[in-house]
């Protein structure tokens, strides 16, 4: 019939072991069946478990391999402006020709959805998983509840909607496109994921076939037939860079590129209304530093910001890039996210 239960976050304050362990306690009390137990430490100074006081075990059902689970990933940025399948790096990508940043399509005989790859050691090999708050206003083919069967509950009618068998492929997109707009989008493109930023939006695209006229699509797309164009585009190997301004600012910009587009999306949005001669640079001038992709989102930090604090050596815990940069301060959501940075972006110290 099922397995019955329940969520439990007993976190605290100042990370003192009994009082987790206090509040997992009474949450368990309740008896409503096995529990997934997960825990935001406040600091990155939590002592091993070892130490820690015992508690009674908790147990969570295991997942079937091959299965999709429909829920967003714990490993991808915070502020993901599109939807996103993370798989094992090491089996299943690897198995489907899958690269970083390929679109995967998943499919069954309910429905299909087209996500952005993302590859980590996070997922388990014949698992994919994926967010579930995409929705047909925002994404071309990110429903993930078109794959899952309605299985409900027979008693209170609650769905399963958490889990189903995919096939995956690499989606054979022919060109792919990064755009920002002052004003709302009118995509046609076969595959694209649009997100509100502060002044706009910014979409990204991809198509099976490209355009014949780059500039014609750009207006098609901004909905600005008679707006000034500026534009860099090279037919031959398939690079497009069109941008348009009105009275010296950006109304909207799209770059596009056989390969998945390697721009500054962050600086590109924040650059909408502003005088910005050299958008079509994709990238901030020398005097602009990139923040990067937003790991904090309560504090707006962004990845590169973190990473340049960690590498001078002026934050090397989550506390220390807490104190200098406010990241992990608030909801502290990022704090695992800000730990694995840690790991992957620490100087390796010289050997003596």
């Amino acid at each position: 019939a099922g397995t019955l239960a329940v969520r439990l976050q007993p976190n605290h304050p100042t990370d003192d072991a009994a009082g987790i362990a206090a509040s997992l306690l009474d949450g368990l009390l309740y008896g409503s069946g096995d529990a997934v137990i997960g825990i935001n430490p406040a600091t990155d100074n939590v002592p091993p478990a070892a130490a820690a006081p015992a508690t009674p075990a908790a147990s969570s059902a295991p997942r079937s391999r091959g299965s999709l689970a429909a829920r967003a990933s714990a490993s991808g940025p915070r502020t993901a402006a599109e939807p996103l399948a993370e798989s094992s790096v090491e089996e299943d990508a690897a198995r489907l020709s899958i690269q970083p940043d390929d679109l995967v399509e998943l499919s069954n005989t309910h429905g299909r959805c087209i996500l952005r790859a993302l590859i980590s050691q996070n997922a388990a090999p014949g698992q994919l998983f994926a967010p579930m708050h995409w929705t047909a206003e925002t994404a071309s083919a990110a429903r993930i509840d078109a794959l899952v069967p309605s299985i409900v509950d027979p008693i209170s009618g609650q769905p399963e909607s958490k889990a189903a068998a995919v096939a995956a492929t690499r989606y054979p997109a022919q060109w792919f496109g990064f755009a920002v707009s002052a004003a709302s989008l009118n995509p046609t493109a076969a595959y694209w994921a649009r997100a509100r930023v502060p002044g706009g939006w910014r979409m990204e695209l991809a198509g099976l076939a490209a355009p014949e006229d780059w500039t014609q699509y750009a207006r098609t797309l901004f909905a600005l037939p008679n707006a000034q164009a500026a534009t860099v585009i090279d037919a031959k190997r398939g690079l497009a860079r069109i941008a348009f301004h009105a009275e010296g600012r950006l109304l909207a910009a799209l770059f596009a590129s056989p390969s998945p587009v390697a721009v500054a999306r962050d600086h590109l949005a924040s650059r909408l209304h502003q005088s910005e001669p050299t958008v079509l640079a994709g990238r901030p001038r020398a005097d602009m530093p990139d923040p990067g992709a937003t790991v904090c989102a309560c504090l707006n930090v962004g990845i590169n910001t973190i990473r340049a604090a960690i590498q001078s050596g002026r934050a090397l815990s989550v506390a220390a890039l807490g104190e200098a940069l406010g990241a992990g301060t608030s909801c502290g959501s990022c704090r695992p996210e800000l730990a694995g940075l840690l790991s992957r972006f620490k100087l390796p110290e010289a050997a003596e």
